[in-house]
């Protein structure tokens, strides 16, 4: 079977640091600052248990050693595929955070013609000078193998 191209999607929450400035919340209640859904009905069945998806994000982030450390997490349909923690080590820091993730999704959530990833941030203790400036999160997808 060849390579299929599936989908690709953007969620762009900030274009700007200045745009939407926020303070990042704690765990409990996490900034969604990324939304997409992939659609997969289009997926041939024969490829629909070798769909690939590349997720990347980034979020820039205002941060520092006594405030803890920030964390993004992506989830497929609320199940979580992707997450990593910064900590700030010197002092307030402007930190650029890019990320990219990866999901093979099985043949059930292709079948269902879209596929949900949600890109979350928050931080380990709450402090208003903990914030996030641009942001976005964007996904595409493939399936097929190539056999020739």
């Amino acid at each position: 079977m060849t390579i299929q191209f599936v989908d690709s999607r953007i969620s762009s929450q900030a274009d700007t640091d200045e745009a939407v400035l926020v303070t990042i919340p704690v765990a409990a209640t996490p900034l969604l600052f990324g939304d997409i859904g992939i659609q997969t009905a289009g997926v041939e069945v024969a490829n629909q248990g070798l769909v690939r998806v590349q997720l990347t994000g980034f979020v820039k982030v205002v941060v520092g050693p006594q405030f803890g450390s920030v964390t993004i997490q992506v989830f497929r349909e609320g199940i979580l595929i992707f997450t990593s923690t910064y900590t700030a080590v010197e002092a307030l820091e402007n930190e650029m955070l890019g990320f990219s993730a990866i999901d093979f999704p099985s043949a059930a959530y292709v079948a269902n013609g879209q596929i949900r990833y949600t890109a979350l941030i928050f931080t380990a203790f709450p402090n208003p000078a903990t914030t996030a400036g641009a942001r976005n999160f964007s996904g595409f997808a493939t399936a097929g193998n190539f056999t020739g």
